[in-house]
């Protein structure tokens, strides 16, 4: 799928990614609601039957994440701050214009 407002691969690329970080950072946040939602009602449980045998204390192990995985965290990470690739790469864009202003910048899909 094509972006197309889009000039060249690389602003597609940033749009792509502005897009799959705030579908992330949303599913995030509508995860942590349902959990915070749901904890009163099993400390409730746990008080009103006064059984615990069905917990099962569990030690979580860190797990180192590879590649993509820490990709998907820095997109998911930077969309909650409300960080925008794209809008970094047109300011890096019009930056380099004013540096350069007689010298046209050609686009990676052009070479």
């Amino acid at each position: 799928m094509k972006l197309s407002a889009t000039e060249d691969d690389d602003e597609q690329r940033a749009l792509e990614e502005d897009i799959t970080g705030k579908i992330l950072w949303l599913s995030w946040c509508g995860i942590c609601t349902e959990a915070e939602q749901l904890l009163p009602e099993v400390a409730s449980y746990i008080r009103r039957e006064g059984n615990m045998k069905f917990l099962i204390i569990a030690r979580k192990e860190y797990v180192e994440l590879d590649d993509d995985q820490a990709n998907m965290r820095r997109i998911m990470l930077d969309a909650g701050a409300g960080t925008s690739k794209h809008q970094l790469l047109l300011a890096a864009r019009a930056a380099e214009q004013i540096k350069w202003p007689d010298s046209q910048i050609p686009s990676p899909s052009v070479l």
